[in-house]
């Protein structure tokens, strides 16, 4: 197949086109100016974004298939317009276009925050509700685009959506937030970790159930792409393993955090530079629930997922490779 991709150039999109060129696949990429990360693919670029509506149409007229992966992560609970823009609005004009331009298939990127992840020991998986209007507004307004491409297949388009857990691996050329946390964490930019943590998996993997979602997926139906549960803490340690060093970082409760907060705030603010963490990241790390649940990609799409001390340890190697480290 030609198959169209979104969001080329992020972490997942980059991800996605390696894969779908190992398959065999003719691509096409919507990039709006950084195209660092698809230097060397076999890719026809089209310049533009999800805002644009012509360069959509560009982008999908001699497409059979899309992969639509562009989304914008901001964690916080105050409504931001570019993100809504972007996650909803652009998420509208694709699956609008796509319908028009006769594409076949559209596999769309969600994400497993759209799902409420309470009550906690309840695994989460494709039934799970959406989260309500008092979530981080990056989980609202991956939701809402979610619901619009549930719609979207109830009036005819062959959509399957994936959600993704949190994405970690090679390549990762921004790098991404987790990307940038393996490389402060191995620089030992970061003095201590706090309790909690998320479900990683590799993006290479997840790439693979996408690509396999274009054949295997059904319409309307959701997969989540996820791995396991691992704490921040043991998410450092298989860093520093992987940097060949016995330090290990101490693990603060959370009631620090809070404490620190302030603290974490005025030196980012005099610094210029990113906190370390915020309200919307503790928050986050409270509200995780530890088990998610892949099954349902595992079953149709051939879904798996490797260790995460493996994608760890490729991820320290390729950002070495790059002189990142």
């Amino acid at each position: 197949m030609k198959v169209a991709v979104t969001g080329a150039a992020g972490h997942i999109g980059a991800a996605v086109c390696r894969e779908l060129i190992s398959c065999g696949h003719e691509v096409a990429v919507l990039v709006y100016n950084d195209v660092s990360a698809l230097q060397g693919l076999p890719v026809t670029v089209v310049k533009g974004n999800v805002l644009n509506k012509e360069s959509l149409k560009e982008l999908m007229g001699q497409c059979d298939a899309v992969i639509h992966t562009a989304g914008m992560i901001e964690l916080g609970y105050r409504f931001i317009q570019e993100v809504y823009d972007i996650n909803v609005t652009g998420t509208k004009n694709v699956l609008e276009t796509a319908k028009e331009s006769g594409v076949k298939k559209v596999v769309h990127f969600s994400s497993v925050h759209a799902f409420s992840h309470k009550p906690h020991d309840i695994p989460i998986d494709e039934s799970r509700p959406f989260v309500t209007e008092r979530s981080v507004f990056y989980d609202q307004t991956k939701r809402d685009g979610h619901v619009l491409a549930c719609e979207a297949a109830k009036e005819g388009l062959d959509v399957v959506i994936v959600c993704p857990t949190s994405a970690v691996g090679p390549p990762d050329h921004k790098p991404s937030k987790l990307g940038k946390a393996v490389i402060d964490i191995y620089k030992g930019s970061v003095p201590a970790v706090v309790k909690g943590g998320f479900d990683f998996a590799d993006v290479r993997d997840m790439a693979k159930g996408a690509v396999s979602a274009l054949t295997h997926g059904r319409a309307g139906e959701t997969y989540i792409l996820g791995g396991r549960y691992y704490t921040i803490k043991e998410f450092s340690d298989l860093v520093l393993e992987a940097k060949g060093t016995k330090k290990r970082l101490t693990e603060l409760p959370l009631f620090v955090a809070n404490i620190g907060l302030p603290f974490v705030k005025s030196y980012a603010y005099l610094t210029k530079k990113q906190p370390l963490y915020d309200k919307a990241y503790i928050d986050i790390l409270q509200d995780g629930n530890k088990q998610t649940l892949s099954t349902k990609a595992q079953k149709e799409l051939g879904y798996s997922v490797r260790e995460l001390g493996e994608t760890l340890t490729d991820t320290v190697e390729w950002f070495r490779t790059i002189g990142k480290l």
